[in-house]
């Protein structure tokens, strides 16, 4: 489920068929450049673009067949 994480870099898992997660992190503005990536083997697993907000971001993907591991990194 949506998680929170104040750091510049983390991981967060997603359920399986989930299509977003919310994290929580204070660094992230609504001008915030954030990176996420899927951390697994599973080539069903991708990002589809992320979104911040002012204190949160969204990262949305496709449904995934299993749990998943999305690595992120707060640039600005």
């Amino acid at each position: 489920g949506n998680q929170t994480i104040n750091k510049a870099a983390g991981r967060v898992n997603i359920a399986a068929a989930g299509t977003s997660i919310t994290v929580t992190n204070s660094l992230v503005t609504a001008n915030s450049i954030v990176l996420a990536v899927a951390a697994t083997n599973d080539s069903t697993a991708r990002v589809t673009n992320v979104v911040p907000a002012a204190g949160s971001f969204t990262i949305n993907t496709v449904a995934t067949t299993a749990e998943t591991a999305f690595n992120f990194l707060v640039v600005s």
